[in-house]
């Protein structure tokens, strides 16, 4: 009967601030928390989470720590730092100096209380998603303020998209760290003219976006013909220009109709194939878009 009425819903789960201190980051202190019992609402132990701080403590990038334990009970049990505790206690000797932890105590009533605690630490709803990350670089830029910011999001990583796979250039920066990229003034022409297509959902894949900044970048003004093309639906009573052809055949693959399901490279492939076609006045019955000998198409001149 004890058991049951330690699982019970209270009517209204509650926790308190008992006190917050802010205290030098040092090797005991994290020790402490890394030793602390832990609550039983905390997550698993997520090697990849530790391994992602400690490259940040390697490039210097930490920041104060926020960390949190909460009495219930009589006992005291860890609510946040186990990832960070666990990494600063394998520095091997490389401890960081001259930061700080951020330190808070809590009260629970219940064990309700206590996962509704849990709860407010890195909020599902709070956290920085790619596009937040994504818009904090743009915003630093006044000549991208009138591009829409999932636009200037897709465009860069289209770009290192093609960088990577088509370039095949090495150390390419990814994740949110391709968002610096934004800084590139030689890609300002690329993302104002993407922002004035403003892809639809067709067209919205990363490798097809990389098809566009590489044609834009050979010949700017016929690439804003074709794709304008393209993002129209193609030519209107022309069923084979390659515009038309093109758009069919996205328009296909992303409803899943077509009888086969397209890879990124070959998304690449299908809007080179159809762009050298155009390029060389030819109509075409449909898109081509396997691998060839050698890799990818060439962007036609």
């Amino acid at each position: 009967m004890a058991m049951l009425d330690l699982v019970t819903p209270t009517a209204t789960p509650h926790f308190r601030l008992v006190r917050s201190t802010t205290e030098p980051l040092t090797p005991q202190l994290a020790q402490k928390f890394r030793e602390m019992p832990p609550s039983p609402t905390e997550r698993l132990l997520n090697e990849s989470r530790v391994k992602h701080l400690r490259a940040k403590a390697d490039a210097g990038l930490l920041i104060p720590f926020q960390w949190a334990f909460a009495t219930w009970n009589g006992k005291t049990y860890r609510m946040n730092a186990q990832h960070s505790s666990n990494m600063l206690g394998g520095l091997d000797g490389k401890f960081p100096k001259g930061l700080f932890a951020h330190v808070d105590e809590y009260e629970v009533d219940s064990l309700e209380g206590m996962a509704l605690l849990f709860r407010q630490f890195d909020d599902r709803k709070s956290g920085r998603t790619p596009i937040d990350v994504s818009g904090a670089y743009q915003g630093l830029y006044p000549e991208l303020a009138d591009i829409s910011r999932d636009v200037a999001k897709f465009g860069i990583e289209c770009v290192t998209w093609f960088n990577r796979h088509v370039e095949g250039i090495s150390g390419v920066l990814g994740g949110d760290d391709q968002y610096s990229r934004f800084s590139d003034t030689n890609l300002y022409t690329f993302l104002h003219w993407l922002n004035e297509i403003n892809p639809k959902k067709e067209l919205k894949v990363q490798a097809i976006g990389a098809a566009m900044f590489g044609t834009f970048d050979k010949l700017p003004d016929q690439a804003r013909e074709f794709w304008q093309n393209v993002a129209n639906g193609g030519i209107e009573f022309d069923d084979t220009a390659p515009a038309t052809v093109l758009y069919s055949w996205l328009k296909e693959a992303y409803e899943d109709t077509l009888n086969y399901r397209v890879k990124a490279e070959g998304y690449y492939q299908g809007c080179v194939y159809a762009w050298n076609a155009f390029r060389t006045s030819k109509t075409i019955p449909g898109i081509k878009s396997d691998m060839v000998r050698g890799g990818f198409y060439k962007i036609a001149e």
